[in-house]
């Protein structure tokens, strides 16, 4: 079976080696990549890291 595109915000923290709680602020930016079901968020992973690298070195408040 293929590896899963969608992960959760523990899964996403700990790809990234970020806390949960930072993680949970990343998906409230709108240009994150994720999905909100009521109070489920799922996180398009290879999204999730292209986001990243293209946001390195970017302040985000």
């Amino acid at each position: 079976m293929d590896e899963k595109i969608g992960i959760n915000i523990k899964e996403a923290s700990e790809i990234l080696g970020i806390s949960k709680q930072l993680m949970t602020e990343l998906t409230k930016l709108k240009d994150f990549p994720c999905i909100k079901f009521e109070r489920r968020i799922v996180i398009n992973k290879p999204q999730m890291v292209e986001w990243f690298n293209k946001n390195s070195g970017r302040i985000i408040v």
